[in-house]
């Protein structure tokens, strides 16, 4: 009688370790050479994963951790993670399972998540809001877990994931600035170890590319807790040719706002101002503001039903997702 294949064999195979193997078999943080290696070792070897063992080992609990590594005022703070929370939850709970809020300590986000995952028995895990910089994709490689991401993950990591089409809404924007005739058009980024800062970057930039315009200056911050006032008060005073400012939070351009007013300088007809996330501060400042909308609640919903297909059903849904963005447009610009 032929003895059945082992994951230890199947890892050999494809060159990689065991717990790289078995989180390429069950869903986990792999790389995509990792990934295709084993599926080819997979087939080659004729591997048969031991569904009754895995059971066995561990036992299901129906809990999902919601992984968003921030601060919890951030958490608390940021109207985006908010909606965005909720909408997963209420996803998980129609389909039987239950969130779990994994709330970072600020003083050691990656070791507070780390203890957390460790010694909660979760059957998968759903992260929000990634920093590309903080660590916590070694960590999550480590989890032999289903995992899935709302927003792009790591470049290198293949994990099922939603996001917005940030690229085109950066794109949208700039170029509606571009298309009234502005030629001078400063950004206000987010941290770019965010993926949704790096594409709505690529949009500002693929746009001032097409319409053969230089662009403007550039200024980064913190998405919560940045001074954008400050921020775009340095950028009038070291330009004064700026006549548009994108910016890539609602909350960023209320702050161009402020500074714009403070310098004397009249919105639209001297500088018009673009946000982003069309949030409830959109319609709360003056002159309210054009804005990219993106169907937040939408992501978070499709997000959490990537991972309950994973767990109900055995297998992921259809990713990535990219879902559109739409140009608001109000008195700003």
């Amino acid at each position: 009688m032929t003895e059945p294949v082992t994951l230890d064999q199947v890892a050999r195979a494809a060159g990689v370790s065991r717990s790289t193997a078995s989180r390429a078999i069950n869903g986990g943080v792999a790389s995509k050479q990792a990934i295709a290696a084993v599926a080819r070792a997979v087939a080659e070897l004729g591997f048969v994963p031991n569904r009754a063992a895995r059971t066995l080992a561990r036992q299901r609990t129906d809990q999902v951790a919601i992984v968003a590594p921030e601060s919890p005022t951030a958490i608390f703070v940021d109207p985006f993670i908010g909606v965005v929370i909720a909408a997963v939850a209420h996803c998980l709970w129609q389909a039987g399972l239950q969130p779990q809020l994994a709330l970072a300590d600020p003083a050691d986000p990656v070791a507070s998540t780390k203890r957390f995952l460790h010694h909660s028995n979760v059957d998968g895990i759903l992260v929000v809001h990634f920093h590309h910089d903080s660590c916590l994709e070694a960590l999550l490689g480590e989890l032999d877990l289903p995992i899935a991401f709302l927003g792009r993950p790591p470049a290198g990591v293949a994990a099922p994931y939603v996001d917005a089409d940030n690229v085109q809404g950066g794109y949208v924007a700039t170029k509606h600035l571009l298309d009234q005739g502005r030629r001078h058009v400063a950004s206000i980024s987010g941290s770019l170890t965010r993926s949704a800062a790096v594409d709505r970057r690529a949009g500002y930039l693929r746009a001032h590319r097409e319409a053969g315009v230089e662009p403007g200056p550039a200024i980064e911050l913190d998405f919560q807790f940045g001074a954008p006032g400050a921020a775009a008060a340095r950028l009038l005073a070291g330009d004064p040719n700026i006549d548009a400012i994108f910016a890539q939070s609602d909350s960023l351009a209320a702050g161009a706002l402020q500074a714009a007013a403070a310098a004397g300088r009249r919105v639209p007809e001297d500088i018009a101002v673009v946000g982003y996330d069309d949030s409830a501060t959109a319609v709360q400042v003056f002159p309210n503001l054009t804005t990219v909308a993106q169907p937040v609640a939408a992501l978070g919903s499709a997000a959490a039903g990537l991972i309950a297909d994973r767990l109900r059903h055995g297998r992921w849904g259809e990713w990535p997702r990219l879902f559109p963005t739409e140009l608001v447009i109000r008195q700003s610009a």
